[in-house]
């Protein structure tokens, strides 16, 4: 994709100020900066695509004159121009050497740690991150893997976001600076964030949405499935309705949870009747988080009835589609140039998880965020935790205080006169909420930019919903495991018994948050603005779109083993463990059979179970062994593991903060640093005042 020429237009004359035009998603706000991108790889494809996107000028190998440079070491050794094979040292040697601008690394573990060589794979990526841990179905059962290369596709992600950080930063201070992306701290930092904040926090029930859902899960239509998770009291009242009067003896959302088997067989016999559409429609009308479980071939087919067309497969289909808005401020005197995040004012007007998530990184970045609470109506995660070492309080919930660090709070109560919020006093808008809530609370879209025209000043503002904000699916409500369903992802995954699955952890949610951070630095470096834009984000499109490369092939395509090496699990005797384990030629299927002084069998599918006699090897030796000779291994890691793991706190990944309730506690920061320099400060999360 090329930004050399804006794809934006103005407004045209006679409209006025205000009037919104509809623009395609390529931005110029990047325009002068050269990104010279070394070597081919799925994180860097995804990163240079972005930066393109934005308006970058992006260009293969060497540029003396680049202001960013990206490099990738994630699957291989690189970086260096004649010498692929160069060692971390020898590479950071170079960078020194060499680096006048931004330069951006991503390593499998981190360049400054002691597995600075070490290389990793997307299956071990995702092993390592944790993600497969929590995507188990049983057990004695391997984990279910999701097909494509998600892992490494959402560090391409982060690589951008990085990217865009540094050059903030030094057009502050005007230093080089190498920019070290760990691909095991991105995944753990997004993917993982919500069961990180439950193992940090000391958290003693489950982790994961699910948690408070009844019903949950999947259910069987008569032409297909559909995926519900009911969270909130009024959406269990509305589903209650909805299926009257089968669930008459159980009132509340907390009898339901208690009575889940009885609530789930009451919607699987409602459902089996029904086309999987309408029972989408029907719950979803009522105000129920279903969604019907799509193919990529019939969610692009729906999308086009449902008017919001989205392209998921042409060359130039977009890293980050979203439908955007440019409104035209009234005249002034000159044009406001870009933002340095020390000046950037952003209020996060969102709650759950994608944009309190992507909001932290921007305050972790230097930007002042702002959290706007309705005391009446509070973040469901600030309300019902899980709570640190499980007791209750305000100030006490894990995912809360991991996803809105580094942010001052802002009450509001929108049902009075007189309490609108004060939008002058921000830059950036950023909300999750739906379009009714978005409207009593001011923050939506259409008022932001008004506001933005008519005072004339230039705004940003971001909506992220499921769906989108236009179509036939605007008013749609979902969780991220909803989200995935709609977007393809589940059916295009099986778990270990070759059945459709999902992963256990929410892909969508900060994946979104992630994108998120990138639009609003994209922007604020633009060198000068006249509009306002809205940006409005479908979940199901962006997660969509990191499958999309899949096309219509089949499982029995996307999970066939290569014919030489492949991607499996080994596990030994009396060993409940499992060790993650890529190979990619013949010559390190013999390394490894010499290493693991077992004979590898015929692989035929992506996460093969493979059970061997080490003769008492442990698995955890077993996987340094491996990695110290180049091969990507990790053992299967949990939120608890992780937490715990020595390697990942000797990071600096996990950061400790204090605050008046909780005293001095745990939370994951930002999974890149400067090298040379010590890592950004986390703020605690803002507490809410007792009485």
């Amino acid at each position: 994709m090329s930004a050399a020429t804006p794809l934006v237009s103005e407004t045209p004359r006679g409209r006025g100020a205000g009037a919104a035009d509809l623009v395609a998603p390529e931005m110029p706000w990047l325009n002068g900066i050269k990104v010279s991108v070394r070597g081919t790889s799925a994180a860097l494809d995804v990163a240079r695509r972005v930066l393109a996107q934005l308006g970058a000028e992006v260009r293969d190998g060497v540029g003396a004159d680049a202001d960013v440079v990206l490099v990738d070491r994630i699957e291989t050794a690189g970086g260096i121009e004649r010498d692929e094979n160069a060692t971390a040292a020898e590479y950071l040697e170079h960078v020194e050497k060499v680096n006048n601008a931004v330069w951006v690394t991503a390593s499998a573990y981190g360049l400054g740690t002691e597995r600075q060589d070490a290389v990793a794979s997307d299956l071990t990526l995702l092993a390592e991150g944790g993600i497969l841990g929590h995507s188990r179905i049983s057990d004695e059962l391997v984990p279910t893997v999701p097909p494509g290369r998600l892992g490494l596709k959402l560090v391409g992600y982060v690589m951008a976001v990085a990217a865009l950080h540094a050059v903030h930063v030094r057009r502050e201070t005007g230093d080089a600076l190498h920019v070290d992306v760990s691909a095991q701290g991105a995944v753990i930092a997004t993917g993982l964030s919500l069961e990180m904040a439950h193992a940090l926090s000391d958290c003693p029930d489950e982790g994961g949405s699910a948690r408070y859902g009844a019903p949950s899960g999947f259910f069987p239509c008569s032409d297909g499935l559909i995926y519900v998770l009911v969270l909130e009291q009024h959406q269990w009242e509305a589903f209650r309705r909805v299926l009257e009067p089968a669930l008459e003896a159980v009132e509340t959302l907390v009898e339901a949870r208690d009575q889940a088997d009885f609530v789930n067989s009451r919607l699987a016999s409602w459902a089996s009747s029904r086309a999987a559409e309408e029972c989408e429609r029907i719950l979803q009308n009522a105000g129920v988080p279903c969604t019907q479980i799509n193919t990529l071939d019939t969610l692009s087919q729906r999308a086009a009835k449902a008017g919001r067309p989205v392209d998921l497969t042409s060359p130039d289909a977009p890293p980050l589609p979203a439908q955007v808005r440019k409104v035209a401020s009234a005249e002034r005197t000159g044009h406001r140039t870009a933002v340095s995040l020390s000046d950037l004012r952003v209020l996060d007007a969102g709650h759950v998880l994608a944009v309190p998530l992507g909001a932290s990184w921007l305050g972790a970045m230097g930007a002042s965020v702002t959290k706007l609470e309705d005391p009446q109506r509070l973040d469901i995660y600030r309300r019902r935790g899980p709570f640190a070492a499980g007791v209750a309080g305000l100030n006490r919930s894990a995912y809360f205080n991991q996803l809105n660090s580094c942010k001052t709070s802002l009450d509001i109560d929108p049902g009075r006169d007189g309490t609108e919020v004060d939008l002058e006093g921000f830059d950036v808008v950023l909300h999750n909420l739906t379009p009714r809530r978005a409207k009593v609370v001011g923050v939506d879209s259409e008022r932001v930019l008004a506001d933005a025209a008519e005072t004339g000043r230039a705004v940003l503002a971001i909506s992220s919903s499921g769906f989108g904000g236009t179509g036939d699916w605007a008013g749609y409500r979902a969780y991220g495991h909803n989200i995935h369903a709609f977007a393809g992802l589940v059916a295009a995954t099986r778990d270990a018994r070759g059945e459709m699955g999902d992963m256990g952890t929410p892909w969508a949610d900060p994946l979104t948050s992630v994108a998120l951070a990138a639009w609003v630095l994209a922007w604020s470096l633009a060198p000068e603005r006249a509009s306002s834009f809205g940006v409005d984000i479908s979940m199901a499109e962006l997660t969509a779109a990191q499958i999309a490369d899949l096309g219509s092939a089949g499982s029995e395509v996307t999970y066939r083993a290569p014919e030489t090496g492949g991607d499996f699990f080994i596990t030994a005797p009396g060993d409940r463990r499992q060790l993650a384990v890529s190979l990619r030629s013949a010559e390190e299927v013999a390394r490894f059979e010499r290493i693991a002084e077992t004979r590898l069998p015929p692989l035929r599918a992506l996460g093969q179970l493979v059970e061997a006699d080490l003769g008492g090897v442990d698995l955890a030796v077993l996987s340094e062994d491996l990695r110290g000779s180049g091969i990507p291994a990790s053992l299967v890691h949990t939120a608890h593991d992780l937490a715990d793991d020595p390697f990942v706190r000797g990071t600096g990944l996990y950061q400790t903060v204090r605050s008046e309730d909780l005293g001095d506690h745990d939370v994951t920061g930002l999974p890149w640093h400067f090298i040379g320099q010590p890592r950004v400060r986390i703020e605690a999360a803002p507490e809410r005042p007792h009485g």
